[in-house]
């Protein structure tokens, strides 16, 4: 008992520092609006949300039914361009670096040493972020000066090889930038949270970026530039900005199709290394005797993901980042999702809307045992698919009936 109020009182102690240290702390912080040392673009993009019905058509499930992550976003929108920008590259925590070892974000600094608000993660103010990364910025030979100016792109979550955050965040963060700073204001060079994957550089190649502008996070630990320029908005899974499938499309000059296609398109996980369908084999079967398609999009080039998608009529698929190609479906195309019930994000949802497709939102089962929504494998019940195969039905006659009548 002793030993435990002991423990206790330690821990209060503990906390009745700490939390004026944080405040302290935060107070260090800067608004990108209000620093003397850069300049502010307050956002101009009418963000106008385009949410139909039609997204969550005869499953009974809204928008707002899909978690949302929209604490971690900035209440902040606009670009912020600091003169003599600082940059403090940051490793995860271990658990993140066995996954991904070169995964970094950037904490911005202004040229007299304040953090950018926006771009400082809570775990900075730890001993276990510090411990990790200190040693790093410490070291006089990690510190670069680059001439010349240029902007941070992406900065919301370490996964460098997602392909959804690749489009949602980095990408998109061109765009942003493009509608709020003039030809010549424009930057040299772009950080990009890279893992040095062929289909990255295929889309940067297709957005227009040369591999000569390109600067990856993790070749620096502290980089100084003449001007730093940062993005700031909605980034992520959640609470997508009303423009974003249209900033995809303008990017790589993208038409979507009218009409759309009637090709019949089941997506499979099965070469995925977490959230598999544990019982794919049944449902893909089930859809094959309806004439689907079965596909993996691993190998597949840029191109030839985009095609496949703007000649689906009805697109079926496990959550996952490969469903960011919905963007290239053709209006009134049918995406049906198949969620975890543990890891139940509105990004696709939000997309099919702003593409004007319909959307079925499936929320599954997670395998016995399980106890992770972002990683563990999920099952498909005999009733879900059964309401799969009806929803399935409903668009092909609807489309039979169209090229008959």
């Amino acid at each position: 008992m002793i030993k435990f109020i002991r423990k206790y009182l330690n821990g209060l102690i503990m906390v009745v520092i700490k939390v004026p240290v944080r405040k302290v702390l935060y107070a260090w912080l800067v608004s990108p609006k209000k620093s003397a040392f850069s300049s502010w673009y307050d956002n101009k993009i009418n963000e106008q949300v385009s949410i139909s019905d039609d997204a969550t058509m005869g499953l009974g499930l809204t928008h707002e039914t899909l978690n949302r992550e929209s604490a971690r976003n900035s209440k902040l929108s606009g670009v912020c361009v600091v003169d003599k920008g600082k940059l403090l590259m940051c490793r995860p925590l271990l658990e993140v670096q066995k996954r991904r070892a070169d995964s970094r974000k950037a904490i911005v600094f202004t040229s007299n040493y304040r953090p950018l608000k926006g771009t400082v993660p809570e775990l900075f103010f730890t001993f276990r972020f510090m411990r990790i990364n200190l040693r790093y910025w410490l070291k006089r030979e990690n510190h670069t000066n680059l001439p010349g100016s240029a902007a941070l792109l992406g900065n919301f979550v370490y996964d460098n090889a997602n392909y959804y955050h690749f489009w949602a965040d980095v990408i998109a963060d061109i765009w942003y930038i493009r509608q709020h700073l003039t030809e010549e204001k424009l930057p040299d060079y772009y950080l990009i949270p890279l893992a040095n994957l062929t289909w990255q550089w295929d889309v940067l190649r297709l957005c227009g970026i040369h591999e000569s502008q390109v600067i990856p996070y993790a070749k620096y630990e502290v980089l100084s530039f003449d001007k730093l320029i940062v993005p700031i908005r909605h980034k992520g899974a959640a609470n997508l900005p009303s423009w974003l499938c249209r900033a995809m499309h303008d990017m790589c000059g993208w038409t979507p199709k009218v009409p759309k296609g009637n090709r019949l398109i089941f997506v499979s996980r099965a070469d995925a290394d977490r959230r598999c369908v544990a019982n794919e084999s049944v449902i893909r079967n089930r859809l094959r005797e309806k004439g689907f398609e079965v596909h993996t999009l691993k190998g597949l080039s840029i191109t030839e993901q985009q095609q496949l998608f703007a000649t689906a009529a009805i697109i079926c698929a496990p959550h996952g980042a490969a469903l960011t190609n919905v963007v290239w479906c053709g209006p009134h195309t049918v995406i049906i999702d198949l969620l975890s019930e543990q890891h139940m994000v509105s990004c696709f949802s939000e997309l099919a809307a702003q593409n004007k497709l319909f959307y079925y939102p499936y929320i599954c089962k997670r395998v016995e045992g399980a106890n992770s929504g972002l990683k563990d494998d999920i099952i498909v019940s005999d009733s879900q698919i059964e309401s799969v195969l009806d929803v399935v039905a409903q668009y092909t006659d609807r489309a039979n009936n169209v090229m008959t009548g």
